[in-house]
This record gives structure tokens, sequence and C-alpha cells, in this order.
């Protein structure tokens, strides 16, 4: 279920991935009192927030190392509130922020926060409504490159903090917003291996906006849907095989046993064959592996192409798969902007229960008659 246009960005994190940052922000004295609650994070692992007396403590956990913290932040409200100095000071609710991960724009909407964003990267790709009117309107920033943001621009915007993925140790461009005073908040909910643990990384933003009960609130309204529909799709007739993914530059990447999707397979009731592989990453698969392990598969999901037509005059290998004779390939592209924004990779995050609904749909369409698809869509 990859977009080609995000899948170079994508694999970049991948390989960049196992560097981490063990500068300033290493977790030594952490406190200097003990923690008198701590948010409850049901699903996700990448995380903490442990509250005292005068400030908020939020941990980003490194996932690459024993070390422990990737970066640690204290947040407080009043400015003569002493902190511990092993991490980033910021004053809440923050005002303005620059976002360089498209998947927050649908928290930030969720919390009511989305005129906050101040600036944005590769506007072009973007699809949600009202930060694109802001852009066209100038009253949100177009950054450019999502790694190599205009610093000037960013300065003139003077944003309270900077929300981006977290793939490598400090690059020069975040070590010169440091330097000015703009924090940046890291994120790795791409890394959770559930789909209900990355969407429980609202909790994380939240905390920058003292909105903690709002965003267990929403959070457990969205658990509660996933967990209906997960039981809804009990009540499939049977539990159709399904491929996924599609191939670039010639290797065809599936999700491993361990990732999201798999996990999101199997709540939709679907029979995902490399199930019981231990990877949660992507696995990279030549055209005669899918034919040969993926070619009885009765669905395919996150095909690149719009049209069966348009599938054949890719390979017409792809001809073989009972899938594509059966007429049951779908891909993510049901909302999409002219110029590349695709909401599947914006408020899906947010909404796993209307991708699990999209799954249960597609495989069994007399499970829920009353809805229509929302990310997915068949091949014309």
């Amino acid at each position: 279920m990859i977009n080609k246009s995000y899948t170079i960005a994508f694999f970049i994190l991948l390989f960049l991935a196992g560097c981490s940052n063990k500068g300033k922000n290493s977790d030594s004295n952490s406190s200097f009192s003990e923690a008198s609650s701590t948010i409850v994070l049901k699903h996700a692992k990448g995380f903490n927030i442990n509250h005292f007396e005068d400030y908020t403590k939020v941990t980003i956990n490194n996932p690459w190392s024993e070390s422990g913290a990737y970066v640690v932040y204290y947040l407080y409200k009043d400015d003569s509130t002493s902190v511990p100095t092993n991490g980033y000071k910021i004053q809440i609710p923050i005002k303005s922020l620059v976002v360089n991960t498209f998947s927050y724009f649908e928290f930030l909407d969720q919390l009511d926060e989305l005129d906050k964003v101040k600036g944005v990267t590769d506007g072009f790709r973007i699809y949600n409504p009202e930060i694109l009117e802001g852009i066209k309107n100038k009253t949100i920033s177009d950054l450019g490159d999502p790694f190599h943001p205009n610093f000037e621009k960013t300065l003139e915007i003077r944003p309270d903090v900077i929300v981006k993925s977290a793939y490598n140790q400090m690059d020069i461009q975040n070590e010169r917003k440091v330097n000015v005073n703009i924090p940046v908040i890291y994120t790795l909910e791409w890394m959770e291996n559930s789909p209900l643990a990355r969407a429980e990384w609202i909790k994380l933003i939240a905390a920058f906006f003292d909105k903690s009960a709002q965003a267990d609130s929403i959070f457990n309204d969205i658990e509660s849907k996933y967990s209906h529909k997960k039981e809804l799709a009990l009540g499939m007739k049977n539990k159709p095989t399904v491929l996924s993914g599609d191939a670039f530059q010639g290797t065809w990447y599936v999700p491993g046993g361990k990732s999201f999707n798999a996990i999101l397979f199997n709540d939709a009731g679907l029979d995902y064959l490399y199930k019981d592989n231990s990877e949660s990453g992507s696995i990279g698969l030549d055209i005669e592996t899918i034919l040969f392990d993926f070619g009885n598969a009765e669905y395919w999901f996150g095909c690149e192409s719009d049209s069966y037509s348009e599938l054949s005059v890719r390979d017409s290998k792809y001809s073989l798969l009972k899938s594509v004779k059966d007429r049951r390939v779908f891909n993510n592209r049901k909302r999409t902007t002219p110029s590349g924004g695709n909401d599947f990779f914006e408020s899906s995050i947010a909404h796993p229960d209307l991708l699990l609904t999209d799954l249960i749909k597609a495989a069994d369409p007399e499970l829920l008659t009353d809805t229509g698809f929302t990310y997915i869509k068949p091949l014309e």
C-alpha cells in the first residue's frame, strides 16, 4: 500500500535509520523529583510522557539503540519554571509550528490546532484542503524540499517548534535551527508495528498544546471504532489471501510479517501470506518470487496503477497474477489532488478504523453495505 512518489523518501528513511542521536539529549539527570503521573499508552512504544509538579517530560525513545532516549523535551507554562538541563525546554501551549511530515496534519486537525501551522515542505504533495488554502493565501509558507528546507524562510516564520520525522543524527539544518532556538520535535510513529500504535502518537503532539485529555478522548474513540470493525471481520465468510505493494525500479516491496500492514490485514480478516515472517520493515522481492509466492493471492492492495490496461503496459507478467485475472486489485488513490497530494499518506494514520473498513469492504462487501471506500479504490 505504498505510493511511488513517497516510496523514495520512505526507503531513504529506512537506509539512514541506523544512526542514533547520542548528543546533548541523552537521558542522564532526568528529573528533580519523582513524576506525579504518567500518560498511559496502550499500544505505542516510541515515546513516554511523565507529568511533574511544574513541568511535563516528553521522551522520544531510541529504536536503534539500547542507550535510552533519542531526545527529551521539558514542557512548562511559567517562565520561572526550573527544569533539568538534559533536554529541550519548550513553553506550552505552542502557538506556531512548521510541519515537515504530512501525517501530522490530521492529528492537528483533530486537536483543533491546524491553524497553528505556519510552514510546510513539499507543498505540491499535500492533500489537506485547509493547508493548501493557507499556502495559496500565503498564510502558510512552503519551505521546499523536506530534506533541505529553506532556512531563511524558516527564520522569517520563527515557529515555536518544527515537527519532523526522525531518521538520523541531527543534520546541519537542524543544528542551525536549534542554534537559533527553534526546537525540533522528532517523530517516529512510522516505526510502530500496529495501526493503533501509530494512531496513538496523537498523544505525543497533544502534549505540546497541553491537550492530553482531549487526545485521550480522541484516541479512545478511534480504538473503539477499530475494535468494532475488527470484530465485524470475524464474520467474514472466508479468509482471503492477499498481496501488497508493487514493483519499484525492478524490486517489489512487501510488508514484513511484524509490520503494521501485516497486522492490519490480519485484523481485516485477510490471510497475508508472509504473516509468519519476522521482519517489521519492507521486504524486497523480484517479480519471479512474487509470482511464485503470491501468484494465487485473491486480492492485491497497494497497486501503483489506475487501470488494468495501464498495469498490462507496465509489465505483462502482472497478468499472471490471480488477483489481476479476477479483477480484485485496489490502489490507494481514492482521495488525491492533481499535483500529487494523497490523503492516504496524511489522514489514514489517524484513522486506522477507516483503513480497516476499506479492506473489509473490498474483501466482503456484504459485511459493509452502507459505506463506501475512504482511501482505496478498485482499478478501472
